[in-house]
C-alpha cells in the first residue's frame, strides 16, 4: 500500500491525524471487567 503524499511533507502548518480514544476501553469499569475475565479464563482447565 502506498503512503499518502502528505506524510512526506514537513509542513508545520499541517494538522496530523491522531488515533481516536475509545471511551469505553479507557473506563475503569471496563478495565476491571476485562482483567477479571482474563483471570477467569486462565483459571479454567480443559480436560
Amino acid at each position: 500500500m502506498a503512503e499518502p503524499d502528505y506524510i512526506e511533507d514537513d509542513n508545520p502548518e499541517l494538522i496530523r491525524p491522531q488515533k481516536l480514544i475509545n471511551p469505553v476501553k479507557t473506563s475503569r469499569n471496563h478495565q476491571d471487567l476485562h482483567r477479571e475475565l482474563l483471570m477467569n479464563q486462565k483459571s479454567i482447565v480443559f480436560f
